[in-house]
């Protein structure tokens, strides 16, 4: 517990003896049966069912954004009605002018007076999918077809709204008319790539999580699944072919003639009983049936297995034959001509040393496949090995004697083994001897890229290491190995969520990752590298299928777009902060986006941190140029209502991690009313336990006004069977705001 309490204290940056108890000197009530013009509405249920309209006309409330009103006043946003896309399509949007006046002492009043209404509308057809009112000349705005939040006045008097559904920004006419079609979000952050290109999602021996490993089945489910590349290991057959394997050992058999792990069913074929032979493969005693003792055609009779039957099962046993790479190629080359993909290949030359002892070049054999093949374009090859005397090989001889110039990647396995060549001459050094600042120097002397043990990227207690900026620093690309969905291959830190440790790794900036499983890793990578940022309720859901490798889901949660938006001081640019976290962020991590009026271009203006990653923001609103008011909530009404705060966000001093520095304003949960202005008031203390509170605005540099969404009809925060007001507070900040000219006028 003691630990929880400093780190929440090190975030927000207070005083343990400060509780941030601003005062009540202004209350005023609207209540909650508060009705204007317009036609009935409250006919749609829970699952968009429609039935008898519940109101004879449109509740004014709740209230999901506040600014000053041009002329004096106030201007309010109304929500997107009854509280959902689905029942919300006879909720008419709008901003209604609302004159408020403060109860500022005992025998005062309050007064909150609606007024005027601006609606919300798409006579010209702005908006390029079908809403509610599609077919009406003015096409007027429900709260199925937006759910509007903040909102702001620009300098031309136009109207800036954010939209949560989308989650898009709207552009209105002073007069609530459409003025270009909704602007999406784009997926601003990127990742910090070498040369910020998207991350490759590269099949592992094929999608072998699911289909037994290095078989045309297993590429072509890899590719189908969004791999972007797909990976044979090449041993040789006893007529000079390539073929994909893992090793040249297809069967080990252990002394007493036991199976001990297999990729080909070859133990099973009596035909073959004489090949069981020992080698020594890379120093060591092996005991089966090699590959280098089989011609193509032999082991074009064999059928492959599965390598983990324990962990994987053997559904697919005996299913498919043992391919050739020139066969790899030209599955892939099938599938670009069918679906138009350009799938790329990742060969890795297995043994170099122990193959050159028979006799054998695979490195020459390789580079002559891919030039008998026509598959020489570098975009669309990687060469890997373990060794490095073969890799060099390829760089200063066989590719240039060739014509063919490929990028090659170094792999670095774990720092208790060692590249076999080194090995072989008697070099005593382990693979960490790859990994310091001036041995990937001198790795980018011959290859493109660097291929780690990813424990190398992230360490055995589960941290980020700096291995991904060094690798960066030398010019590699960095494409670690592997990533698996089996709880056995994850630390406990990820709880068996195999997509939380692709995250990290892609958060470290790698350029690409080999795993089992290319689903799951083309679903993480599509969540990062979309185009846009999309909710749920995004209407391209309803209209358009995915991309290839794109996620078929959304990347943000449920209506979890821009709960807050708030314009410069200085009117040239829009803030716009996002209610939940875009998926693969870390948790809790909220992005505030700027938006430049003048050159429409987006840029992120930083990442506000929650308490709690289940806590929500409620809006956002200017102090001056660097910093702003943002008002933050969990989710309990009533009774369970513990946090709604009001914080002020520096957009220039940042904490450790990167977020947002932020200062508590005013505990809303504890606010002091010495005067009992407000009727819920208790022993000088009023708290405002709203699930929703939703509007925030500054006065002056000492008091600024909140005010809370009550999603009519709903019910809870004074009561469990009492219609939430909405409830205007006018409060007191212990310490005043430094404000930009303009605002809190």
């Amino acid at each position: 517990m003691r630990h929880t309490l400093v780190r929440l204290t090190a975030l927000l940056g207070l005083s343990l003896g400060s509780t941030h108890a601003a005062t009540l000197v202004g209350y005023a009530e609207l209540p909650a049966d508060t009705f204007a013009a317009g036609p009935p509405s409250g006919a749609f249920g829970a699952q968009g069912l429609r039935g008898p309209a519940r109101f004879s006309s449109q509740p004014v409330q709740g209230f999901s954004g506040v600014r000053r009103a041009p002329g004096g006043g106030y201007v309010f946003l109304s929500d997107n009605g009854f509280g959902s896309k689905a029942n919300s399509a006879d909720y008419l949007l709008r901003l209604y002018r609302v004159n408020l006046t403060a109860k500022t002492a005992p025998g005062g009043q309050g007064r909150a007076e609606v007024g005027t209404s601006i609606q919300l509308r798409d006579p010209d057809r702005k908006v390029t999918w079908p809403i509610v009112n599609e077919a009406s000349p003015e096409r007027l705005l429900t709260g199925a077809d937006f759910d509007v939040e903040g909102f702001a006045f620009a300098p031309d008097g136009t109207l800036w709204v954010g939209d949560e559904f989308g989650p898009f920004l709207l552009h209105f006419a002073a007069d609530g008319r459409l003025l270009e079609a909704p602007i999406p979000t784009p997926n601003l952050p990127g990742l910090p790539t070498l040369r910020n290109q998207a991350p490759i999602v590269i099949g592992h021996r094929g999608s072998s999580g699911t289909r037994p490993e290095h078989t045309l089945e297993s590429y072509r489910v890899a590719i189908e699944t969004g791999a972007d590349f797909i990976e044979p290991d090449l041993v040789v057959t006893k007529d000079g072919v390539l073929i994909a394997r893992h090793e040249p050992v297809i069967a080990a058999v252990d002394a007493s003639g036991k199976v001990t792990e297999a990729t080909t069913d070859v133990a099973s074929h009596p035909e073959f009983a004489s090949r069981l032979t020992t080698k020594k493969l890379d120093g060591v005693d092996v005991r089966g049936y090699f590959a280098e003792d089989f011609t193509l055609a032999e082991l074009k009779t064999l059928r492959a297995v599965e390598r983990l039957p324990a962990l994987r099962g053997k559904a697919y046993d005996g299913q498919f034959e043992v391919p050739t790479l020139a066969e790899v190629i030209a599955l892939v080359r099938d599938v670009e001509a069918r679906t138009g993909r350009k799938v790329g290949i990742y060969p890795e030359t297995k043994h170099p040393t122990y193959f050159a002892a028979q006799g054998l070049n695979t490195s020459q054999l390789l580079i002559d496949t891919l030039k008998k093949e026509g598959f020489t374009d570098p975009g669309r090859v990687f060469v890997q090995s373990f060794e490095t005397a073969n890799l060099r090989d390829l760089k200063t001889n066989i590719m240039p004697r060739a014509g063919v110039n490929l990028p090659l990647v170094q792999l670095v396995s774990s720092p208790d083994e060692a590249p076999y060549d080194w090995v072989a001459r008697g070099d005593a050094r382990k693979y960490d001897a790859l990994t310091t600042d001036a041995a990937l120097r001198d790795i980018a002397t011959y290859a493109s890229g660097v291929g780690p043990y990813k424990r190398w990227i992230i360490d055995d207690g589960g941290k980020t290491t700096n291995f991904v900026t060094r690798a960066h620093a030398a010019g590699l690309l960095v494409h670690p190995w592997t990533f698996r969905n089996e709880p056995p291959y994850l630390l406990p830190v990820y709880a068996n969520d195999p997509e939380a440790e692709m995250r990290q790794a892609l958060r470290a900036g790698v350029d690409g990752l080999f795993t089992d499983f290319p689903a799951t890793g083309a679903r993480v990578v599509g969540q990062y590298t979309a185009a846009e940022v999309r909710s749920p309720q995004n209407p391209a859901f309803a209209l358009v299928a995915p991309a290839p490798g794109q996620p078929s889901a959304a990347n943000l949660g449920s209506s979890g777009g821009f709960e807050g938006v708030s314009l410069s001081p200085d009117g040239k640019t829009l803030y716009a902060l996002l209610e939940k976290t875009v998926v693969g962020d870390p948790a809790g991590q909220l992005r505030l986006h700027a938006f430049d009026l003048a050159s429409r271009k987006w840029t992120l203006a930083g990442r506000y941190l929650l308490d709690d990653p289940a806590n929500a923001i409620g809006d956002l609103t200017p102090v001056n140029a660097d910093e702003s008011l943002v008002i933050e909530r969990d989710n309990g009404s009533g009774p369970t209502a513990k946090v709604k705060r009001v914080y002020r966000v520096s957009l220039r001093e940042k904490n450790t991690d990167g977020t947002l520095k932020k200062t508590l304003v005013a505990d809303l949960m504890n606010v002091s009313d010495p005067q009992g202005l407000a009727p819920s008031t208790r022993n000088g203390v009023f708290t405002f336990p709203y699930v929703t509170i939703e509007n925030v605005l500054v006065l002056d540099a000492n008091t600024i006004l909140v005010a809370n969404d009550n999603n009519y009809p709903g019910m809870g925060g004074r009561g469990a069977d009492v219609k939430d007001h909405t409830e205007f507070l006018w409060l007191r900040l212990d310490a005043p705001l430094t404000l930009a000219p303009g605002v809190g006028r």
